[in-house]
């Protein structure tokens, strides 16, 4: 790639990606350093090309590299050159802040070499593009909208796709049918999704090359919704496999020659589905792909023997849990037996780690890609990057997303750190260490094996210190249920964090340019107002909590904390807000605008053995003048909600990534 184009596309991406309100001039600027790693594959990084927000970064020496920027909310840094593949990552101000150097330094990133025979592959989750991407809650608006459909599709993919634009193939899972409206009638189930048409050319045009059908709703609609999928995409130019007509088309793999290197890529669901007609194709019966192991082993030798890499897609495992289950697992692991380099998987909306097995790499879940599910954890997901060489595992990079507005934008900050430390503690249980590149983490099948990183305290997020905790001791351990907090991620490009909700308030995001914090504007300071989270929280493994933030109000005012457990089937409907009362505390008026931190410990009643029931937070607000006029805006920043699991957990060395909090394990009463 040569500079010029290099800088082009960064200055491009760099105007996408901006929120609208945030495309202006900018006095200030920022110093940025780094260095490449070209250590693996012996790269003189010294002829390397390096672009930060459109500008051409200065190298200094064989391996560094600075510049001098315009400050902003992210900083896209590009780096290129004939000798390697290109690649590209996001920073925040926070994670990246030296104060030894009153710099941003980002971490050494790590390149991989263009030799004869490698390829690139980006893979992403569980994607589909209906329901609430039309439809808004009252005061916001839809993500998508029929009178501008093909700009707003080709939105959702804005902030991601230059991390596979340059990749050999690009690959989703396409967990929905295509149709312009319900092209026949229902399969008797509670979830039915259909996308529109005109999706798969917006897949087309964001350089997305195949998509999966093997899952549990491409036969949504039956064979009139299959038929209608086909057709679509095949319209687009977009490859398919893991779905057909009948189950040799089904089982039918995408073939590629990616310079000289042929691959099939197939698709599997893994289970029939209890109605009738299922979900699975037959030869007489259109359906998705039924990967019991025996079809597994056959397909994979059968594209072995014609002469294909094979790579498969397994839609299985269990939804929202953290690990592969007892049936998939040994079908993943089969493919690698018998020949697949590499085996991606799908289906539980949250992420799984990296497992290593016999040489091949198994992804046992990514997690969303393009969804309109609200549930807060399956917000923090990744893509997948994997290089080949001659049919074998290289080398795969983690590039950590959050769900935005339905749609895939780099993590940074807060939600980075979630993504990051639950792939390092899933994957560390596989056996898989991953290493860090920039904000990425990776793994080789040989070669670079990482060092087991030194245990600290846990302590605001670094990248340059991101490391597990030092378990036992006089500490006791807790995880931050709500990473988003550090409100670092809540805006990028059009797309903005719907996860606060207010009654008798607005909220929006400000603040300095790199320093992001949450507002909340109530519509009379005279009444009593409410911010609390719009969807209950799930991923709950305690009963013991702490909702602790720094806040600023302009009047001395009471906040109370209310919570409300996620109802029951069958309950009847109640207010978002009616929740009860646990806690309380007075915040007096911001002294020449300083930041308080107030810290609200409770308690909620076992759910399950050493759980809670999931539930929502509510933070009831009122001033204690009670006058309507004056200043009344609030504002939140490093807003936490810490879970503290019993000590078993906790001093389980296995689990060491996934503490973001720490307190002395005697202060019970500093909860």
């Amino acid at each position: 790639m040569s500079g010029r184009v290099l800088l082009f596309f960064c200055a491009c991406f760099a105007a996408l990606f901006a929120h609208p309100a945030t495309v202006h001039a900018i006095e200030d600027t920022v110093h940025i350093t780094g260095s490449l790693d070209g250590s693996h594959d012996r790269i003189n990084t010294a002829t390397i090309e390096v672009a930060i927000n459109g500008h051409r970064a200065e190298r200094v020496g064989e391996a560094g590299y600075r510049a001098e920027v315009p400050i902003a909310r992210y900083y896209f840094v590009e780096i290129g050159g004939p000798a390697i593949f290109p690649t590209m990552q996001t920073f925040g101000n926070g994670e990246t802040y030296d104060a030894e150097c009153a710099c941003l330094k980002v971490p050494p990133i790590e390149l991989v070499a263009r030799k004869k025979g490698r390829i690139e592959l980006f893979f992403g989750g569980d994607s589909m593009a209906g329901r609430r991407f039309f439809e808004a809650d009252e005061g916001e608006q839809a993500v998508l909208d029929r009178v501008t459909l093909d700009r707003d599709l080709d939105r959702l993919f804005t902030a991601i796709r230059p991390y596979f634009a340059h990749s050999d193939l690009a690959s989703i899972n396409l967990e929905s049918v295509v149709a312009a409206e319900q092209p026949g009638p229902p399969a008797p189930k509670k979830y039915l999704f259909f996308s529109p048409p005109e999706l798969p050319m917006a897949l087309a045009r964001a350089g997305i090359d195949h998509v999966s059908l093997g899952n549990n709703h491409t036969a949504d609609y039956r064979a009139a919704g299959l038929r209608t999928t086909f057709d679509a995409l095949d319209a687009a130019g977009v490859a398919w496999s893991g779905a057909g007509m009948d189950k040799a088309e089904a089982e039918r793999a995408s073939r590629f020659d990616l310079g000289g290197q042929k691959i099939g890529v197939y698709g599997f669901v893994g289970w029939r589905g209890t109605w009738e007609p299922n979900q699975t194709a037959t030869e007489t019966k259109a359906g998705a792909a039924w990967g019991l192991a025996s079809v597994v082993e056959d397909v994979t030798v059968r594209e072995r023997r014609a002469g294909f890499i094979p790579i498969m897609q397994f839609h299985g495992n269990l939804e929202y849990a953290d690990r592969p289950s007892e049936m998939s697992l040994p079908r993943y692991r089969r493919a690698i037996e018998k020949g697949s380099p590499l085996v991606v998987g799908h289906h539980p909306h949250v992420t799984h780690g990296l497992e290593l097995y016999r040489g091949g790499l198994i992804a046992h879940s990514l997690g969303n890609f393009l969804f309109d599910q609200e549930h807060p954890h399956t917000h923090v997901t990744y893509g997948l990057k994997v290089w080949l060489e001659k049919g074998r595992f290289l080398r795969a990079e983690v590039v950590p997303i959050q769900m935005l507005d339905y749609r895939p934008v780099p993590a940074t900050g807060g939600m980075r750190e979630a993504v990051l430390r639950r792939l390092y503690w899933l994957s560390a249980e596989m056996g898989t260490t991953l290493h860090q590149s920039g904000g990425h983490a990776a793994v080789w099948r040989k070669g670079k094996r990482a060092a087991d990183p030194a245990c600290a305290p846990p302590q605001p997020f670094r990248l340059a210190s991101l490391s597990p905790a030092c378990v036992g001791g006089a500490l006791e351990y807790g995880r931050n249920l709500v990473p988003r907090g550090d409100f670092e991620n809540a805006l990028a490009g059009y797309a903005r964090d719907r996860f606060w909700a207010a009654r008798g308030a607005a909220t929006d995001f400000r603040g300095e340019v790199g320093n992001t914090h949450l507002f909340v504007l109530p519509e009379s300071a005279d009444r009593a107002f409410h911010l609390y989270s719009k969807s209950y929280i799930r991923d709950i493994y305690a009963r013991r909590f702490t909702l602790e933030t720094k806040i600023r109000v302009p009047r001395n005012a009471t906040v109370t904390l209310l919570v409300k457990p996620r109802p029951h089937e069958g309950d009847p409907p109640s207010s978002s807000i009616a929740g009860e009362k646990l806690a309380t505390v007075d915040v007096a008026a911001a002294s020449e605008g300083e930041w308080q931190t107030i810290r609200l410990p409770f308690e909620l009643p076992e759910e399950a053995p050493g759980t809670a029931r999931a539930f929502r937070f509510i933070l009831k607000f009122a001033f204690e003048d009670g006058q309507e006029t004056g200043t009344r805006m609030v504002e939140l920043d490093d807003f936490a909600l810490v879970e503290w699991p019993e000590y078993a957990a906790q001093s389980d060395p296995t689990q060491a990534w996934r503490w973001t909090h720490a307190r002395p394990s005697q202060a019970t009463a500093q909860r």
